[in-house]
């Protein structure tokens, strides 16, 4: 049986790259290409609405390759909600454990690094196509290590991975020793814009104050 993967991706030519690729792949065929998670929930809602007869055949979803980056949103944050509807597998340019401990405990197949080599990709999406779980590389090794790690750098990591590429510049920054104002200078901020990243980086990372946020920002980046 043909498994129909639908592709949830805000870049068109790594998503266009991937369906062309799919469209050669035995056993594997294209569902569709979406490029937010509006347009993603959409897609799974005509879907839902379908009876089941020669029309739906062509609609059919059997897996989503779900980005975490779109521009409506963190992919991780719908992980759930799509897992409900259709097996799901995580492309991230990110291979932090604590995101794909995330996307597995919400109920993905797995992660695949978005600059794997293309055989390996495609490897992997097979596997899931087949049920199986997906990691790329060393994942397995790594998700092992950060689950043996104590429970604030599980929390701190956790948070993390919900981040925005901007808030994680900030953090970085913190990690560092910046002030606020040394941060809003040297990413053209506003001083209110950086103390809100700030607040929002604190509450997601599970700490108290900005020493201890710190601190665990350099544990991390030493594990990584």
């Amino acid at each position: 049986m043909t498994t129909r993967v639908l592709i949830c991706d805000d870049h068109p030519l790594f998503r266009g790259g991937l369906a062309a690729a799919l469209a050669d792949e035995p056993g594997l065929a294209l569902a569709g290409e979406v490029g937010s998670l509006a347009e993603l929930r959409a897609r799974l809602a005509a879907g839902d609405r379908l009876d089941g007869g020669e029309a739906g055949a062509g609609e059919r979803i059997d897996l989503v390759l779900l980005d975490v980056d779109l521009p409506d949103g963190n992919g991780l944050d719908v992980v759930a909600e799509v897992a409900a509807r259709a097996p799901v597998i995580v492309l991230s340019a990110y291979d932090d454990p604590h995101l794909v401990r995330r996307a597995l405990e919400d109920g993905a197949l797995g992660h695949i690094r978005k600059d794997a080599e293309p055989l390996d990709l495609l490897r992997l999406v097979r596997r899931g196509a087949a049920g199986k779980t997906v990691l790329s590389g060393d994942m397995a090794l790594r998700l092992a290590t950060s689950l043996r790690r104590g429970p604030d750098a599980r929390a701190f990591e956790d948070g993390v991975a919900s981040l925005t590429p901007r808030q994680r510049q900030v953090l970085a920054l913190i990690a560092e020793g910046r002030t606020n104002r040394e941060i809003a200078g040297r990413l053209h901020l506003s001083e209110g814009t950086v103390k809100n990243y700030v607040t929002r980086i604190l509450d997601v990372a599970g700490v108290g104050d900005r020493t201890k946020l710190a601190l665990l920002a350099v544990r991390h980046e030493r594990a990584r």
